[in-house]
């Protein structure tokens, strides 16, 4: 799987691309062009869709929530409000 560093500026269809229904950090960072600082920041602003806790130390996107921030990412508004990082909601 490969994104270019301006696929945010194009609509990527994940439904297209091979692969888990979970997207670890190194993946969204790719899709996105974001870095993760501002990933984690617009996570705390609810402009991001949160990661999920799969289990152990380990987190992902589903591909689901990931593809509508892609589909809109300015008018992306989580609605569950901000997410507050230091409980894991």
């Amino acid at each position: 799987m490969h994104f270019g560093p301006h696929s945010s500026h194009r609509r990527v269809d994940l439904s297209s691309v091979e692969g888990p229904e979970f997207f670890r950090m190194h993946d969204v960072i790719r899709i996105t062009a974001l870095s993760r600082a501002t990933l984690y920041r617009r996570i705390a602003e609810g402009k991001f869709p949160a990661p999920v806790h799969l289990g152990g130390r380990a987190c992902g996107w589903p591909r689901a929530a990931l593809q509508r921030w892609v589909d809109d990412p300015e008018g992306y508004s989580d609605a569950h409000g901000p997410a507050d990082l230091n409980t894991g909601a």
